[in-house]
């Protein structure tokens, strides 16, 4: 009986941390730069991104997984009911906290260029600078990545946009938007 007890009660854990569902809702990284909406359902977490929707699946525990084939391999770490921890595999992890209960895309992600002033500036830089509008349309399609995508998807966007820049580009060794091209970023694109 004395380690029936133990045993039940570490089994209790057990089935506690297993069961552990993120509550449906609108989930934000801590920045407050990127919202998504999550539904756990079952052995499935779904993320709606302001591009995409991704279902995570789980292998049991508490870390579910989903694979692009063009890109990585991806997971979420459920760390309670109300928050979670998102990454690449072998890449920095990312914490997402629940911020609300609205579902409604409309309302809670946004539409790429509909919140996205870096987006606006460039878009503007194409009227105002007409002999350069293609450097500013790439400028543009930049601040939509780093508007709409995490850290290490908005890397793999940039990159061929930085390439199309830097071939039409009298020096491509100075990024003409820094704000929305990290200059490591720029610098570790070669263009062949």
């Amino acid at each position: 009986m004395k380690t029936f007890i133990p045993c039940l009660l570490i089994l209790s854990l057990w089935n506690a941390v297993q069961a552990q569902q993120l509550s449906t809702g609108n989930y934000t990284s801590p920045d407050g730069r990127y919202t998504v909406i999550v539904e756990h359902i079952g052995q499935t977490v779904k993320i709606t991104e302001p591009n995409k929707v991704n279902l995570y699946k789980s292998k049991g525990g508490t870390t579910y997984y989903h694979t692009e084939p063009k890109y990585a391999s991806y997971y979420i770490r459920v760390a309670g009911n109300n928050k979670y921890y998102t990454g690449k595999t072998g890449g920095q992890e990312y914490l997402f906290s629940y911020t609300g209960g609205n579902t409604n895309e409309k309302e809670v992600l946004p539409s790429g260029a509909d919140n996205c002033p870096l987006y606006d500036k460039y878009a503007a830089m194409i009227k105002k600078d007409p002999d350069n509008t293609q450097g500013w349309a790439f400028c543009a399609a930049a601040a939509l990545a780093y508007c709409t995508y995490n850290v290490d998807e908005r890397k793999d966007m940039l990159t061929p946009i930085i390439q199309a820049l830097k071939s039409i580009l009298e020096n491509p060794e100075k990024c003409p938007c820094e704000d929305v091209i990290p200059p490591a970023v720029w610098k570790s694109v070669k263009v062949e």
